[in-house]
């Protein structure tokens, strides 16, 4: 399965790919699927549960702020994009990699998790909340559609992105938990100085996490 990296990519730009790309091997069973990599600017998704209660900027107002927004067929509700934040779209045929949906969803966090303790950061899985955790920081989203039997969406991993455009939204709907990024992690697991702390190349991320993906997808 090929990976393709995108880098920095408006989400309408992406959404339209992975689209586009969805419904090629929709038609096509045979066709082998891919993995898109890619950054997108500050973007405000929601998913089909639609709680808008969950958003402080109102949609009609994000574009003040510089802020995109879209209304999207994922599961989930709100979430956040914006620069060094790692979005990956594995796109293929789920029933043919024998895989039940709650099988791909393990997979996926389970290489945010491996990616996350390969800089040293212990992350886990919240029994009652999805994504990845870092103590009550959540550091992975998932969400996923599947239509057709083909995997679209997927997940979002927050490297060193500025976390500014959370504060439009409540996190995953949780009032009195945060968000936090690899960056951050490393750094105070470290408990380093300002002068020693360590800057995380995104792109060294990006290939970890895609490699493990695919590894886990299709061992």
């Amino acid at each position: 399965m090929e990976i393709k990296y995108l880098g920095l990519m408006p989400y309408s730009d992406a959404l339209g790919l992975m689209e586009s790309m969805h419904a090629e091997i929709v038609a096509n069973p045979f066709k082998e699927g891919v993995i898109l990599v890619v950054q997108h600017p500050p973007t405000v998704t929601m998913g089909k549960r639609e709680l808008f209660e969950d958003m402080i900027v109102p949609p009609e107002q994000l574009k003040y702020k510089g802020v995109a927004y879209h209304k999207i067929d994922r599961g989930g509700s709100v979430t956040v994009h914006e620069p060094g934040q790692i979005v990956i779209y594995p796109i293929f045929h789920i029933d043919k990699q024998k895989q039940s949906v709650r099988s791909y969803v393990n997979h996926l966090e389970e290489a945010m998790i491996e990616t996350a303790q390969h800089y040293g950061v212990a992350a886990n899985r919240d029994e009652i909340n999805p994504g990845v955790w870092v103590g009550q920081n959540k550091i992975g989203a998932v969400g996923i559609r599947i239509l057709n039997k083909v995997t679209k969406h997927g997940i979002a991993f927050n490297v060193n992105n500025s976390l500014e455009t959370f504060t439009t939204i409540v996190p995953c709907g949780l009032r009195g938990r945060g968000v936090i990024n690899l960056e951050s992690a490393v750094n105070e697991n470290k408990s380093l100085t300002i002068c020693e702390s360590k800057i995380i190349n995104i792109d060294e991320v990006s290939k970890i996490l895609a490699e493990k993906i695919r590894e886990k997808l299709f061992k």
